[in-house]
């Protein structure tokens, strides 16, 4: 298992679309961080937090990272010899999930450390309450934890659905369109959905939000069960 996780940590840091998001996922939180610092005026300790949590937004570009990721070893043809290396393909799915979930989470905490950087000294000159160390360390494990999560989930996405186009435009109508439907029509359904438990995980100013911990739990049930499905797809399917 370590050596599959070391082969998958080699492709991740040697592909240029990890490279590629990780700068998406800096320049969304530079620019949401300065928005909402300068323009959004926040001084409740909720606005403050929204104000710098990456927590929200980097999240979700995450599982569609990971929905790419996955989906380009089937694309490139990368899925054939990654079996023939290892066979156990159960071992070789958890591997991979492994490994995208560990570098969600190191993405999840650099992006969250550049947020406070920028965001906390703007918010100092604000009024209201401020934002303590304790909550701040409150912050980035919640982010760390929500960014591990959804990149595994998007591998599990990635794995159900091998076509790259139809993985990431489905992954982003249900983010994005789907569960924004289901938050209007019904409300108290949409903090167990994936968006809304990331955004209970994080405490982000949503209504019905669950607590963080039930958020946790409930991205912990997602991700497991996109995991599992994607080791049965992997064990089921005939590659090429």
């Amino acid at each position: 298992m370590t050596a599959l996780l070391h082969g998958e940590l080699i492709k991740l840091r040697t592909t240029r679309t990890a490279l590629g998001f990780t700068l998406t996922m800096l320049g969304l939180m530079l620019l949401s961080t300065l928005l909402q610092t300068l323009v959004g005026d926040p001084t409740t300790l909720q606005a403050k937090r929204d104000a710098v949590s990456a927590g929200g937004i980097i999240p979700t570009v995450l599982i569609v990272f990971g929905a790419v990721a996955a989906t380009g070893e089937h694309r490139h043809g990368t899925i054939t010899s990654t079996f023939l290396i290892a066979p156990d393909r159960v071992r070789a799915t958890v591997a991979k999930l492994l490994a995208y979930a560990a570098a969600g989470a190191l993405v999840g905490l650099v992006v969250q450390l550049i947020a406070f950087a920028i965001g906390v000294p703007l918010l100092a000159d604000q009024s209201g309450p401020g934002l303590s160390a304790s909550t701040l360390a409150g912050m980035l494990l919640e982010t760390v934890v929500a960014c591990a999560l959804a990149t595994a989930i998007g591998v599990g996405i990635g794995a159900l659905i091998r076509n790259q186009v139809a993985a990431v435009v489905g992954t982003l109508a249900y983010v994005f369109i789907i569960e924004s439907i289901v938050g209007g029509l019904l409300p108290r359904v949409y903090p167990y959905l994936i968006g809304g438990a990331i955004n209970s995980l994080t405490e982000f100013d949503i209504d019905h939000r669950t607590s963080a911990v039930v958020g946790g739990l409930l991205l912990v049930a997602w991700t497991v069960a996109f995991g599992a499905a994607a080791v049965l797809a992997d064990r089921a399917r005939d590659v090429n």
